[in-house]
């Protein structure tokens, strides 16, 4: 076969090296997440089976990919190129859809919180969620700050002593219970003190970068598995059958040769 240019192999045997790491990633990152997560397993299967798949795939094609390289094999790197190419289209088809319907997925969460909202009528389940957002964030209720939960503040929304003034603001009396146990146990004439900002913006920005992080990932791992390709199929353009040499034939004729007809010649 002939040669495939150094300088191309190396870079593609790392190119894959980089890829098999990325594979390894994701097996360990889903086994620490099976180890950590083992007692709410039921809820994370799909999860897990999607990284063990795409982390075993990804290893298992960068070691083709290299031993195709290495050794100038046909078979692997055309294994290599379709595995490839598929695994492009996939990321694409998952890339594409996810940017073109940023805006309805962004409409489609709000109009869920929205019906959320009052809170203090909300499913217990929300309402845990929606303090943990609070005491997390150091924000109040979903989109009119303390108002969303009426007359039922919950103590996640209070600024600690030592917030600075900008992100407090002080709850109108209305809206004080000083009896709920969910509530602060100051005197009526204290000043009650709560976050000002709401938490659905905050928790947008975060689903925002979320978003932008996966569509990195999606359309960065699709131009390297294309780059991949390329790179291959030059290599196989490179790789080229040389023609067989036919072999050598080697005749035994059994009859002596004919010393007394060549004498009569020089006699002659």
């Amino acid at each position: 076969m002939g040669k495939v240019n150094s300088c191309l192999k190396w870079v593609f045997i790392f190119f894959n090296f980089l890829f098999g790491i990325l594979g390894g990633v994701l097996l360990v990152f889903g086994m620490l997440a099976h180890a950590l997560h083992h007692e709410q397993i039921e809820n994370k299967v799909m999860g897990l089976i999607f990284l063990y798949i795409i982390g075993g795939a990804t290893l298992a094609i960068s070691f083709v990919g290299a031993y195709g390289a290495y050794k100038e094999k046909k078979w692997a790197l055309i294994v290599f190129v379709t595995v490839m190419i598929v695994g492009a289209i996939a990321l694409l088809r998952m890339a594409v859809p996810i940017g073109v319907a940023r805006p309805a997925v962004y409409s489609m969460i709000e109009e869920q919180f929205r019906s959320a909202v009052p809170l203090d009528e909300a499913d217990p389940q929300i309402q845990q969620a929606a303090e943990t957002l609070q005491a997390q964030f150091k924000c109040c209720g979903l989109f009119d700050g303390y108002r969303d939960w009426r007359s039922h503040i919950p103590q996640s929304c209070l600024c600690s002593p030592d917030e600075s003034a900008d992100k407090c603001e002080k709850a109108e009396r209305s809206y004080w219970v000083p009896e709920s146990s969910r509530f602060f146990d100051r005197p009526l004439d204290t000043e009650k003190l709560v976050y000002k900002q709401s938490c659905f913006p905050i928790l947008m920005r975060y689903v925002e970068k979320a978003l932008d992080i996966a569509l990195g990932i999606f359309f960065g791992l699709a131009v390297m598995a294309l780059l991949g390709v390329l790179m291959a199929v030059i290599m196989l353009c490179q790789i080229k059958d040389q023609p067989v040499a036919a072999p050598a034939v080697f005749t035994v004729n059994p009859q002596p040769p004919k010393y007394s007809e060549l004498f009569n010649k020089i006699d002659c």
